[in-house]
């Protein structure tokens, strides 16, 4: 067995002090009865989120997700009704969405009250002058992108989870999409924030961020995970639903050069919608897949949009110019295209891993004088960490573009991972470990987009100093010193 299960799973059962019944009947008194539900069948209606480790748990009869009782929430007023009963009782508290993250966090794992919020879907202002929205929580990425382009208008938020992923889900774990390099990620559409405190105290944080008011709470709330609030409301900006889109592909002559060509991009003003760079294998092994071009190589693809179609064929053609010196060959628009109309077919069968397959993302960020450094350590360490036996297979590309830096997105699998739950935790664990410990020896960061979990919640203090970790662990006791909300996410 790994030394580190215990630390990064810790034992999940519901609660034995716990009297469930009457915590059910207190919660049907704030709800109703048919949206409580206790028990087994609160764990089979919400078993966890679409990470690894909730399948694997769940497989082997070990749930991650572990509430004593689901309640649905339908408004704000019950949600702070829901916070003062847990905070009075001294009930643990986790708050859902979607459940769409890969990293576990979305399991109660210490039991108590799982809080689903999906039901909280509601627009409650469009603001057509200033292109702002509020949004509940609970709505989901798909159908607010799907309302607002029926007005016209994009969220520009893309994730790959759009389907399942909750606009509340997304800030708790500052999400990112596929539209990120020119719209930025999560919390750069992130404007203000209704939230809930543990206590049950209804906050709404100032409508306009950023200006000379204190300190940027909102942000606060970006990437916490549910630990600090339960987010019930935000609002976000919002753009025209753009007209023209032009998109280009190219072979590359080895990694290099294309995280040069990205960098000469960001760092020159332009702002490419999408700009993805695959390594052979993930080009060859994943993209190909998809875009049916013969691919046999790096690879790179870009979108560029906007409302104006000179600007788009001028920025469109800026970017053609730089990849093309640097010795890229054009593979024309329509592979670009084929990945675009084909984008979501990688998280559907029969391209998405499943049981008994062991798979994860190790996404890590730099700033571009570290990125190769950071692609090569940490994909060295995932090959290094697994045993030949297991045939780990290994795709990587860099999705995200900055500024100042980039990101590597590597994709592992194991075909068939061992039959023994601690013996595939532990399998699991040393890849974890030795890609996280790799990023950080080169110089990056420990993700980008996907959050922390459980999956990375023991490496949080190597990444932010033991001071650092110190300080976050004060605000929580701060804002939570019951430690009712998430009790241990994010190592805290």
């Amino acid at each position: 067995m790994s030394t580190q299960t215990p630390a990064l799973y810790p034992a999940a059962s519901p609660r034995a002090d716990l009297d469930t019944r009457a915590l059910a009947g207190e919660l049907s008194r704030i709800v109703g009865r048919e949206r409580v539900h206790a028990g087994a069948a609160a764990r089979q209606r919400h078993p966890g989120d679409m990470s690894w480790l909730t399948y694997v748990h769940a497989h082997f009869g070990r749930p991650l997700a572990c509430q004593d009782v689901a309640v649905t929430a339908r408004s704000t007023e019950e949600v702070s009704a829901i916070m003062r009963l847990a905070s009075r009782l001294g009930v643990p508290v986790t708050p859902v969405g979607g459940a769409s993250g890969v990293q576990g966090a979305a399991n109660a794992n210490c039991g108590g009250i799982l809080l689903d919020l999906l039901a909280m879907k509601q627009v409650r202002h469009l603001d057509r002058t200033s292109l702002t929205c509020t949004v509940e929580a609970g709505m989901l990425v798909r159908d607010f992108e799907d309302w607002l382009n029926a007005r016209g208008l994009s969220f520009t938020h893309y994730p790959a989870s759009a389907e399942w992923a909750s606009i509340g889900g997304c800030v708790a774990a500052r999400g990112s999409g596929v539209l990120s390099t020119k719209y930025g990620t999560m919390q750069d559409h992130l404007l203000s924030a209704e939230v809930v405190l543990p206590q049950g105290d209804v906050v709404q944080l100032p409508p306009i961020p950023r200006h000379g008011v204190g300190p940027d709470v909102t942000q606060l709330l970006s990437g916490s995970e549910g630990t600090l609030g339960v987010l019930t409301a935000v609002t976000v900006k919002l753009r025209l639903l753009p007209s023209h889109r032009r998109f280009a592909a190219f072979r590359l002559d080895g990694l290099g050069p294309g995280i040069e060509a990205g960098r000469r991009i960001m760092t020159d003003g332009l702002r490419p919608a999408v700009m993805r760079l695959y390594d052979k294998d993930a080009a060859v092994k994943s993209l190909e897949r998809a875009v049916r071009a013969g691919l046999d190589g790096e690879t790179m693809l870009i979108m560029v949009d906007g409302r104006h179609e000179r600007l788009v064929a001028e920025e469109a053609a800026l970017c053609d110019e730089i990849c093309l010196d640097l010795g890229a060959r054009s593979l024309g628009a329509e592979v670009g295209i084929a990945w675009w109309e084909n984008r979501y077919a990688f998280y559907h069968p029969p391209h998405a891993p499943q049981l008994p397959q062991i798979w994860m993302t190790m996404d890590a960020a730099a700033d571009y004088a570290r990125i190769r450094a950071v692609y090569d350590a940490v994909t060295g360490a995932i090959r290094n960490a697994a045993d030949p036996r297991w045939g780990l297979t290994l795709k990587t590309h860099l999705s995200h573009w900055y500024e100042w830096g980039s990101m590597i997105y590597p994709r592992v699998v194991v075909p068939e991972g061992p039959d023994d739950l601690d013996e595939a935790l532990a399998l699991h664990d040393s890849i974890v470990r030795a890609a996280t410990l790799a990023a950080l020896e080169a110089g990056g960061v420990i993700n980008d987009h996907h959050g922390v979990g459980l999956r990375l919640a023991p490496y949080l203090e190597q990444q932010f100093g033991a001071t650092g970790l110190s300080m976050l662990r004060r605000i929580k006791a701060a804002i939570d010193p019951a430690q009712v909300l998430s009790p241990g996410k994010l190592g805290l």
